[in-house]
């Protein structure tokens, strides 16, 4: 296994992400992320490089979590 680099300041002067870098980017977990993936309508978009690599784009990233931001808790999810 490499070392990877997961510091947020880090991760935000990257354009793509891999899984591991976009869970760290987003405060969440791989398998959180594996999960998204199942239910596309509720993550991020993502980009199937082959059938084992899945990257994300930075811009991705931040307008999902931009789609989720709220002023209340009474705000739909």
């Amino acid at each position: 296994m490499t070392n990877r680099n997961l510091d947020p300041l880090f991760l935000k002067t990257l354009d793509i992400l891999d899984a591991a870098e976009a869970a760290a980017y987003l405060r969440s977990s791989t398998s959180t992320m594996a999960k998204y993936r199942m239910h596309p309508e509720r993550g991020p978009v993502f980009i199937r490089q082959s059938a084992r690599k899945v990257l994300y784009r930075r811009t991705d990233l931040d307008a999902w979590l931009n789609e989720r931001a709220r002023t209340s808790t009474f705000q739909g999810a």
